[in-house]
């Protein structure tokens, strides 16, 4: 260890003959050795605390970020490194394999969680003739679909193409705007409305006021052409989002915009507004809530001919608040309740999913497509092609306001497709289609229905109407099931969103995705307007909000302010709050499945499993490091055992001061701080002056009056082996001449106490304080006078009596080696104490135990609290 001290001061020469550290080198060696096991120590409970803080990211249902994910990585990767720094320091290098394992892990975390979504270098513009749903990765889910429900299901659609993923890339890498957005974004609070909300206009202002790239406007030009020669000079397409990762495990339902009637000459621009938003409100809070990074989101965009509508709506092949909407635990799908909804509107189709008009409702029963229920809606206006360009809203003929959009034929036909995709892709499906003027219906949408989160996490149960509670509202559709209770907010416009408080009920004439923004906080929804296949819905189910849709009359019956319960489930509204039905918000980790959740996951693998548990095993070693956990615990175990043979650190008396403890020991006590009281003396001590906390448990137990370190202990003999037996264990030479001074290393938490009691030598190690990681005792007992076979008794003997007082023993011979780990401060400070008279209680034990057949006695009579072993039949133990 002199070494080790040279070493860290400069230089190999011998501390006591001028070298670095002067006469008082042993001192200071103690003194640095002692600094790094603290260092370590922190260090060390600083590393589970981050780990326990990853865990609680990854495992809490609350959303997070990938800069999260990294920031928490790269601060326990540097403080792992730097507990291998500490445990090499104060092992004087015995572990430089601990830097390539730290080093080893942290890249592969990191480099994993670096990863940044790259779409493949490739064509800017792709028909949709050339698509399958394999391609998401270069146009994104919805054009992927699209092409997969033209191309291999044979239904029918719109034609047209997809602006790539890499295209938008292209566009955003080229102009600089990747950079610009990326600082806008950096460490933005999406639960701060008002700040989202400017800092997305800014970036959307941004991304319009630059000009797309002129190969790509000379693509869009030449795929429009091909269209026009195909039909004609009047062709317009729609512009829809498609991009990566929409449509998948999460649906970003109505959180990106489409751009209806766009001609040739528009495109450019439509092209560029599709773009945009991806950085608007609702999509950055949708997002990032359901675990995906903003580079994770790329924008694609489809274009495909406009339909001249009839009517349009929205397919679900599965009721998506029935059971059937959720997959088995087999993957089959549940028999009941397997209904087909269909929800129709005149015109196009924008007034269904942004709810924003009353909607024909149908419910198809799916084995013999029997329409099982028909509503009939009042439906005053529609939207329509505006020949000019654009679209325009009209009203609608008096006598269709309140004919069915859809003949029977047409709602079998449209059941038969969705149950055909629906067979296709394997699961439930959330479509858009719409019916041309002449009939023929054409699949504009298809993807997952996206019910699994809410349904499958937290069931609701309906709950019969309370007792004696009148019902204020009654009616309307279940969006999204369950019950809330809290003060009605009367939304007036969506330029309030950043008003809306938290906890409140949100009432509203029509549902709106743009309402994304505050599902985080507000209890649930209300609209007079909207369908159960509305994106709001499709949100509101994910993100587990109550929500009861077309309620008429809400805006007006509910007072804002005025606190009510809403039972979604049961499609009704009650004044004041009804426990019964006021549950709390369903618990839905909306993150699950995300790239962001699965990132986190993989880090965690790497850095919170403890595969290196035993550390008697041979393998325990740095190389065996598979995870940060495995180098913390290591760290940590080759600390304490560097700290356990402190004692053989001091070599003479310089810095030590005696205690006088009452016992036969000569102790030398060195101070690292806080052990002894200020005011103590230089050369002689007190018990009364020990201000170390491990020591002044361990004292007290030494010093306990039934414990007798002089004197016969347990003996009842006669003759010549009483006399040999009582001169040894009263010998003169037991205060501690015999086998020289005793070493405590101490400070305010801190003990090492290496003792030498005569043929036998004992060391107690431990931190005892507040900090439960921290706390510990390691002890060791091996030797004595007698024979091997009788030293081995009571080595036996002590581990017995350790392992009923909550220690890990092992033995080796006459050496018994013990730990007692991570327990209270008030429970280590009793430990220590019995400790303390089991290093007396049993100091000459070897020579009474001639057979095993005794140990059990002595283990019952030392936790009786006989520590003098005292016999009844003793003729002294009155006297004793």
């Amino acid at each position: 260890m002199l070494k080790f001290l040279n070493m860290l001061l400069g230089g190999e020469k011998d501390a006591r003959t001028g070298g670095p550290g002067g006469a008082n080198g042993p001192d200071e060696s103690v003194k640095r050795k002692y600094e790094y096991f603290r260092s370590l120590l922190i260090k060390n409970n600083r590393s589970l605390e981050l780990l326990t803080e990853f865990e609680r990211l990854v495992y809490e249902n609350k959303p997070f970020t990938l800069d999260q994910v990294l920031t928490l990585s790269e601060d326990l990767i540097s403080l792992v490194y730097d507990l291998a720094e500490d445990l090499n320091a104060l092992s004087h290098g015995k572990y430089p394999g601990l830097f390539d394992a730290t080093e080893r892990i942290g890249v592969t975390v990191l480099k994993d969680l670096a990863h940044r979504r790259r779409v493949r270098k490739g064509e800017l513009v792709i028909p949709l003739r050339a698509l399958s749903a394999d391609m998401a990765e270069e146009v994104g889910g919805k054009a992927a679909n699209l092409g997969e429900v033209t191309n291999r299901a044979g239904l029918p659609t719109p034609t047209g193409f997809a602006v790539s993923a890499y295209a938008c890339q292209q566009f955003l890498k080229g102009s600089g705007l990747s950079e610009r957005i990326a600082r806008r974004m950096r460490r933005i609070d999406v639960s701060d409305t008002e700040r989202l909300m400017a800092v997305c206009a800014e970036i959307q202002e941004m991304i319009m006021a630059t000009e797309p790239p002129a190969e790509l406007t000379a693509e869009l030009e030449r795929n429009m052409a091909e269209l026009t020669m195909r039909f004609g000079p009047g062709v317009r397409v729609s512009a829809r989002s498609s991009a990566t990762c929409e449509d998948s495990d999460a649906t970003f339902a109505g959180q990106h915009s489409t751009v209806l009637g766009v001609d040739t000459a528009g495109l450019p621009r439509a092209w560029k507004e599709v773009v945009a938003s991806t950085f608007s409100p609702r999509a950055v809070f949708y997002r990032r809530s359901m675990g995906y990074s903003d580079e994770d989101v790329i924008m694609a965009v489809l274009c495909v001919t406009m339909v001249d509508a009839r009517a349009s709506g929205v397919l679900y092949t599965a009721d998506p608040n029935g059971p059937a909407a959720v997959p088995a635990a087999s993957g089959a799908r549940a028999a009941i309740d397997d209904d087909i909804l269909i929800s129709a509107a005149w015109g196009l189709g924008v007034s269904v999913v942004d709810g924003s008009s009353n909607t024909d409702g149908y419910r198809v029963r799916r084995a013999d497509s029997a329409i099982l229920k028909r509503e009939v809606a009042d439906k005053p206006k529609r939207q329509v092609l505006d020949p000019a360009g654009g679209l325009r809203e009209e009203e609608v003929p008096g006598p269709e306001r309140t004919a069915p959009c859809l003949d029977e034929a047409r709602i079998r036909q449209l059941a038969e497709y969705g149950v055909r995709l629906e067979e296709h892709y394997g699961q439930p499906l959330d479509i858009e289609w719409a019916q041309d003027k002449a009939g023929r219906l054409f699949i504009l949408q298809a993807r997952p229905l996206g019910v699994t989160h809410a349904a499958s996490s937290c069931p609701q149960t309906v709950v019969a109407p309370p007792d004696g509670r009148e019902a204020i509202l009654r009616g309307g559709e279940t969006a999204a099931p369950g019950g809330a209770a809290g003060p009605a907010y009367i939304l007036e416009s969506d330029h309030n969103l950043s008003a809306v408080p938290a906890g409140a009920i949100l009432v509203a004439r029509q549902t709106s995705p743009t309402y994304v923004p505050v599902l985080d906080r507000i209890r649930g929804i209300i609209t007079e307007v909207g369908a159960v296949t509305g994106h709001m819905a499709s949100v509101a189910r994910e993100f587990g909000v109550p929500t009861l849709v077309g309620l008429a009359g809400a805006t007006d019956v509910l007072a804002p302010g005025e606190d009510i319960t809403l039972d979604a489930t049961g499609r009704a509204v009650y004044r004041g709050v009804v426990p019964e039905l006021a549950g709390e918000r369903p618990c839905v980790n909306l993150m699950k499945g995300s790239p962001v959740y699965k990132a986190a996951q993989a880090a965690l693998k790497r850095m919170a499993p403890l595969t290196l548990t035993d550390p008697n095993a041979s393998g325990f070693n740095p190389e065996a490091c598979r995870t940060l956990h495995d180098v913390i615990r290591f760290s940590h175990e080759m600390a304490m055992r560097e700290m356990f043979d402190i004692g053989d650190d001091i070599e003479d008396s310089t810095g030590t001061v005696r205690l006088r403890a009452g016992v036969p020991m000569n102790i030398l006590v060195v101070d690292m701080g806080g052990g002894l009281a200020p005011d103590a003396p230089k050369k002689l001590v007190e018990i009364a002056h020990v201000r170390s906390i491990p020591f002044v448990a361990l004292l007290r137990g030494m010093t306990d009056p039934r414990v007798r370190w002089l004197g016969g202990v347990g003996v009842n003999l006669k003759g010549f082996a009483s006399i040999v037996a009582q001169s040894m264990m009263t010998d003169p030479n037991a205060d501690g001449s015999m086998g020289g001074p005793s070493y405590a290393v101490v400070s305010d938490s801190y003990l090492n106490l290496n003792t030498r009691l005569g043929y036998h030598y004992a060391v107690v190690d431990s931190f005892c304080g507040p900090s439960l990681n921290d706390n510990h005792i390691l002890f060791s007992f091996k030797g004595g006078a007698a024979d091997i076979a009788r030293r081995s008794r009571r080595a036996n003997l002590i581990a017995q009596i350790l392992k009923r007082l909550g220690f890990r023993t092992q033995i080796n011979g006459d050496m018994v080696r013990a730990e007692l780990k991570k327990r209270p401060q008030a429970e280590m400070e009793e430990a220590l104490v019995m400790v303390g008279r089991l290093m007396g209680a049993v100091r000459l034990l070897d020579m009474m135990l001639a057979d095993d057949g005794q140990i059990g006695w002595y283990v019952d009579e030392f936790l009786k609290g006989n520590y003098s072993f005292a016999r009844p039949d003793d003729p002294g133990a009155q006297k004793r």
